[in-house]
Formats: C-alpha cells, sequence, structure tokens
C-alpha cells in the first residue's frame, strides 16, 4: 500500500508548508514481530491530563496497535504525565466500517531560525487499510 499521501497528508494537518525553515520528520509505524509497515486496528487510551478536545490537541496517554497480519498487540505511542490515570478509551473506525489503519507520526522540529531542534508539535495521522480514506488521531505539543 502506497503511503506518500499519508505523509503528505500528516504535515498538512500541522502545517508544514509555513514552517519552510523547520525540519518534519515523519515515521510510519511497523509491526515489531512482521518488521514492516502493516495496518494496525488501534487503541487510545486517554490520560486524565489530556485535553478533552477529539482529536486531542495536547495528547497525553498510550496508543495501543494490533497488527492486521500477525495479531501483535503494541506500546506505539505513550506520553505520560505525572501519575495522572487513563480514564478513556477509544477504538477509532473508518467510515467505511474498517477499524485498521496505515499510521504515521509527523514532528516538527525548530530550525535555523528557531530554537535548532527543539519539539515544536506533532500529529498521529492514519490512512485507512481498506477505503485510503485519511484521519487525524492526535496532536502533540
Amino acid at each position: 500500500m502506497k503511503s506518500e499521501d499519508l505523509e503528505d497528508y500528516a504535515k498538512s494537518e500541522i502545517n508544514a508548508s509555513a514552517y519552510p525553515d523547520d525540519i518534519h520528520r515523519c515515521s510510519f509505524f511497523r509491526c515489531q514481530q512482521c518488521e514492516r509497515i502493516v495496518p494496525f486496528a488501534i487503541q487510545i487510551n486517554y490520560s486524565a491530563a489530556c485535553d478533552e478536545a477529539r482529536p486531542a490537541l495536547d495528547f497525553a496517554g498510550t496508543v495501543i496497535g494490533t497488527c492486521r497480519e500477525c495479531g501483535l498487540a503494541q506500546i506505539l505511542f505513550s506520553i505520560k504525565r505525572g501519575e495522572y490515570p487513563e480514564v478513556e478509551q477509544e477504538q477509532p473506525i473508518c467510515s467505511c466500517g474498517s477499524d485498521t489503519f496505515i499510521l504515521c507520526l509527523c514532528e516538527r522540529y525548530e530550525g535555523a531560525y528557531g530554537l535548532q531542534g527543539f519539539f515544536d508539535e506533532g500529529v498521529i495521522a492514519g490512512k485507512c487499510g481498506t477505503c485510503g480514506s485519511h484521519r487525524t488521531f492526535l496532536f502533540t505539543d
């Protein structure tokens, strides 16, 4: 499954074109067992420290992915803030009914005109494994 369009989508979600001097790193989540990019069914566990917007604008919690190919469940992403418990859970489903997505983490780091190398913001976005539509799951700040 081609995923260049997902990278473009993720960059647009953090308005990368407005920051041409910054560095935008996009990485695709891989199954630890299959060792390749695969669609994941995901579970998003929101911490009590997370804002209430959905998709979360300043995410805190854990994202767990289950590989569609081998069934391995793994932690894909986690931000912990203090001892706040995870109090809400979401299992995203595409409008086509599919629950699997190719997932991308895109992060912006300030370039020469800022605090060079300083993390600014990021996004986890997905592309439906069935219909190919894009979706934003959370933002990091």
